[in-house]
């Protein structure tokens, strides 16, 4: 009989950037271990956690023997929230769960494909249907919560409370030429959000990084660099990001900069973009990985 590691208390075995400000703060059990077991039995019962039956029958690999924990794998973990989670942070733990420092995808703790591979597997298991609706709308490479929320803010459909920009790739690496190469002392670079098909970059500016003077200059030079290499860089600030009627300003500017228009059509709009923006660090911004982009 296979005991293991689940939920809540695997998310934080994984270590998931930002997840005790992602997970649902009203499930009380996020302060216990949780575990999950196949059949009913005496020895399961263990003071201060939790025991959750689970009779059904998961795929190879579906849990992983780690630092002598028998624990959910990533993917599985995704499904098992799935069923706690609304569906903004349920996106939100997918971009958290494949997120890594620019250049560096070893780093993350799953990906895309292996989430996708893992759900083409598990059909009809609790939070299935739910898992694949939030798939549809979760990238690899995020190197900051702030960049998954911007990302969520700008791409997702209107029904979910985004404003429907979908097509941006996280952390798109560019080639330098040799003499802006020399100007930046770097070989290459990251931009946050990345248009590829329109080589336009969306920077996000978080006040945790840009505050001083000299970044905010080695931020524009950097921004009139690429612009001479014909990528057209637009600056998100965390103010904008932070005001609604800012943010949408900066969302209609960068629809028409992409040739399209925001037409919002649904009813939900309002009442789900409300619910996306709670999912905003209070106070300062947040980051889980920076490096010099």
């Amino acid at each position: 009989m296979k005991r293991y590691l689940s939920y809540y208390s695997a998310a934080k075995f994984w270590d998931v950037p930002y997840i005790d400000n992602l997970l649902d703060s009203v499930n009380d059990e996020r302060n216990q271990a949780e575990f999950t077991v196949s059949e009913r039995s005496p020895k399961n019962r263990q003071k201060d956690a939790t025991t959750h039956l689970y009779r059904r029958a998961l795929p190879a690999g579906a849990t992983v023997k780690k630092d002598g924990i028998t624990v959910a794998s990533p993917e599985l973990l995704f499904l098992q929230l799935a069923c706690r989670l609304d569906i903004h942070r349920l996106i939100l733990l997918g971009l958290q769960l494949c997120s890594h420092p620019p250049g560096d995808p070893s780093r993350s703790i799953t990906t895309k494909r292996r989430l996708t591979a893992f759900l083409e597997k598990t059909s009809g298991h609790r939070g299935h249907r739910k898992a694949l609706q939030a798939l549809n709308y979760i990238e690899n490479g995020s190197a900051s919560v702030m960049e998954s929320l911007a990302f969520m803010v700008l791409t997702l459909p209107n029904s979910l409370g985004g404003y429907g920009l979908n097509g941006a790739v996280f952390n798109y690496e560019i080639t330098l030429r040799d003499d802006i190469s020399k100007r930046l002392g770097q070989k290459r670079c990251f931009a946050d959000l990345y248009y590829v098909s329109k080589k336009l970059a969306v920077e996000y500016e978080s006040f945790a990084f840009h505050s001083s003077p000299s970044e905010q200059g080695k931020d524009v030079m950097r921004a009139a660099l690429l612009e001479r290499q014909h990528i057209e860089v637009m600056r998100l600030t965390t103010i904008q990001l932070y005001d609604t009627d800012a943010c949408r300003d900066f969302a209609s500017i960068l629809a028409s900069r992409l040739g399209r228009r925001i037409q919002i059509r649904t009813r939900k709009f309002d009442e789900m973009h409300a619910l996306l923006r709670t999912l905003l660090p209070v106070g300062k911004p947040v980051s889980n990985f920076y490096d010099e982009k």
